[in-house]
């Protein structure tokens, strides 16, 4: 049975690379997983007078982390850090207080940036929100970072040029597939 992976994007750009990270992860993907990009970018900001009367918008999200087998975190690098738009959905999916729907749902982490070490720091910082205690996500060991974008990392068309590129993002979702067997 194919396990329903949900994607979350941290970028709402119409030219966002991590739009075009994650197509080619679409295509790459094992039969065994499938990846479906849950819309983030119209959350309002997480309030938590709003968890008594929640917005469609996060009850929409909400239930499609809770009805998903696992989750792919995809985030740029913004100022060294993971994007708002990404952070703001993971405090709304982590509320009400103890009616998280990350708990136990098998993470991989993806991050996207200009610089050559594709948003190390970035990950970094997503591994420890997502494993911690109010989120309570096992992660799956390795990153895809994605690095030096205006290097020529992706032609005109969105395609990836760079073998190597091609190859660690090959190796993450087959990786991340395995991972997500064993839930």
């Amino acid at each position: 049975m194919t396990k329903q992976i949900a994607v979350l994007i941290g970028s709402g750009s119409t030219t966002s690379f991590s739009k075009l990270v994650v197509s080619h992860l679409q295509k790459m993907a094992p039969a065994s997983i499938q990846l479906n990009i849950v819309e983030i970018a119209d959350l309002p900001l997480y309030d938590r007078d709003l968890d008594e009367n929640s917005p469609a918008q996060y009850t929409r999200v909400r239930e499609q982390i809770a009805n998903a087998d696992g989750v792919i975190l995809v985030s740029p690098e913004h100022n060294g850090a993971i994007s708002a738009m990404l952070k703001n959905a993971i405090d709304v999916v982590s509320r009400p207080m103890g009616q998280s729907k990350w708990f136990g749902k098998p993470a991989g982490i993806v991050t996207v940036a200009a610089g050559m070490a594709g948003g190390v720091r970035v990950a970094d910082q997503l591994r420890t929100i997502a494993s911690g205690s109010f989120i309570g996500m096992p992660v799956y060991q390795q990153n895809a970072c994605v690095g030096g974008l205006f290097n020529g990392v992706f032609d005109q068309n969105g395609e990836i040029t760079i073998d190597a590129v091609k190859q660690m993002l090959q190796q993450f979702i087959d990786g991340y597939a395995e991972f997500v067997a064993k839930f």
